[in-house]
């Protein structure tokens, strides 16, 4: 093997052995992620936060709720749902303070309920036509 090609495979294996080590720390770094066991887990996170949407989306149509101010009616309806939950408001603010700082965890979260969403309209029957294209008109016999 000349001097050039004995060269050229030092910098192949080292490059190799950099790509396979850059490739092992963003691996380790993905990993130990889960969710610990004193945050919501995802599929509750993402049932709660639907209906969190749901209510907040109700509330914006009805009352023109903006995120500046809560209303006491609006404070009384998320404990109320935190209640349905059977969680407190200090355990999800925990659960979202930490969720918050994993926003790729987050990100999940949110996609399953983007996809919940999507699917529930896909299943809902499409607006009904205007009753005057239901309306059969059939020749009078007195006419």
């Amino acid at each position: 093997m000349n001097e050039s090609t004995h060269a050229t495979m030092n910098l192949l294996r080292h490059t190799a052995i950099m790509l396979v080590t850059v490739g092992l720390a963003i691996l380790s770094g993905c990993a130990g992620k889960e969710v610990p066991s004193d945050v919501m887990d995802e599929a509750k996170m993402a049932s709660l936060l639907q209906d969190v949407y749901l209510l907040e989306g109700y509330y914006a149509v009805e009352t023109g709720f903006q995120y500046d101010t809560l209303h006491p009616e609006m404070i009384a309806s998320y404990d109320t749902l935190l209640s349905t939950y059977g969680i407190t408001r200090e355990y999800f603010e925990h659960s979202m303070e930490w969720y918050s700082r994993h926003p790729e965890i987050f990100q999940r979260v949110h996609d399953t309920v983007l996809a919940r969403f999507d699917r529930e309209i896909a299943a809902t029957p499409t607006q009904a036509q205007p009753i005057a294209n239901e309306i059969k008109v059939t020749p009078s016999p007195f006419n």
